[in-house]
């Protein structure tokens, strides 16, 4: 059995000291896209434990095309060299990684390259801190792609799809934060905390505090939000913005406590939500049971949980078949 692939090891890589065990380790894992993300954290941890002087980037992609292809380097013009010249491993490491980054990104596509990619598998939340000093907190089953260069200076343009609670910092040149959402609409702020739930049929923004302006696909003017409101967005890109009492605002922030508030909510809604944040495949056997309502606020961390305490107060058997779980009404 092979060990358990550690930062220690992808160190040991980065170093050339790896086993021929520890390579094979390092690139199986990295043949998982979803890990080039940590790749490229922990090199640059290394680099900065590693502090070395930049090498001749000719130099070194003639030296690792030589050893890809078992053959002596050819010489170079020599150049002055610096004081302190960096081991002939460490240039091959700083080449290798760049020619990895660029066949990484051309496998990719540029999007790669251009944008760092936050993403929460089915029943995960996830908190994290932004350059510009915005904080996301961003829901199951959703992500947020954010630019890698110059944003908080340049730019501070994010694109979200799913759902995520925003607390947006005011910089000091005034420089606005847009949300670009799923269905194409985008939310335009200053400085502000807001919930925004943004598929590809709905789009739902609750704000918190501060202003916010709202604007679709449809071309329409810009309408402005208030603390207390709620829009939705149309499929035709039509909004509608309506003021919420302190109940139903609180209704819209329960996820953060793993809580789903339902008002009247058919069952076949209710099963839309819970294969959206956990990812489980819900069928409802029988129209009347689909159209049963539910009302109240529920435990959610996991499917199982929400579905045991809606089949006792609505009275249905859990079957579970394959990948599905399937409702059926008690006789």
């Amino acid at each position: 059995m092979k060990p358990e692939l550690t930062k220690y090891i992808v160190f040991s890589y980065f170093s050339g000291d790896a086993t021929p065990l520890q390579k094979e380790m390092v690139l199986e894992w990295l043949a998982d896209g979803r890990n080039v993300e940590l790749y490229f954290t922990w090199l640059e941890e290394w680099e900065k434990m590693h502090i070395q002087f930049q090498p001749d980037p000719a130099e070194a992609l003639t030296k690792v095309k030589a050893k890809l292809r078992d053959e002596e380097p050819q010489a170079l013009p020599p150049e002055p060299l610096p004081a302190g010249k960096i081991s002939k491993t460490r240039v091959l490491l700083w080449a290798a990684a760049c020619l990895f980054l660029m066949s990484f990104a051309a496998f990719l596509g540029k999007e790669f390259l251009i944008y760092r990619t936050y993403h929460t598998a089915f029943g995960e939340q996830t908190r994290f801190l932004l350059a510009d000093g915005s904080t996301v907190l961003l829901n199951a089953n959703s992500t947020l792609k954010v630019p890698r260069w110059g944003f908080g200076k340049s730019t501070r343009h994010v694109y979200l799809d799913g759902e995520a609670e925003f607390s947006v910092r005011h910089t000091d040149d005034h420089q606005y934060f847009k949300v670009h959402n799923a269905d194409k609409s985008l939310i335009t702020v200053l400085g502000t905390e807001f919930v925004v739930y943004t598929r590809a049929r709905e789009t739902s923004v609750v704000l918190n505090k501060g202003k916010v302006e709202i604007s679709s696909s449809a071309g329409e003017k810009p309408l402005t939000m208030l603390p207390g409101d709620h829009a939705t967005v149309g499929r035709s890109g039509q909004i509608t913005i309506e003021k919420l009492s302190h109940e139903k605002l609180a209704e819209h922030s329960a996820w953060k406590e793993h809580r789903l508030v339902f008002d009247d909510t058919p069952l076949y809604e209710v099963a839309r939500k819970i294969h959206e944040l956990f990812g489980v495949e819900v069928k409802i056997n029988g129209k009347e049971l689909a159209a049963r309502t539910a009302t109240g606020s529920f435990p959610a961390k996991n499917a199982e949980e929400l579905l045991a305490i809606l089949s006792y107060m609505y009275d249905f058997e859990i079957k579970k078949a394959e990948n599905k779980v399937i409702l059926t009404p008690n006789r």
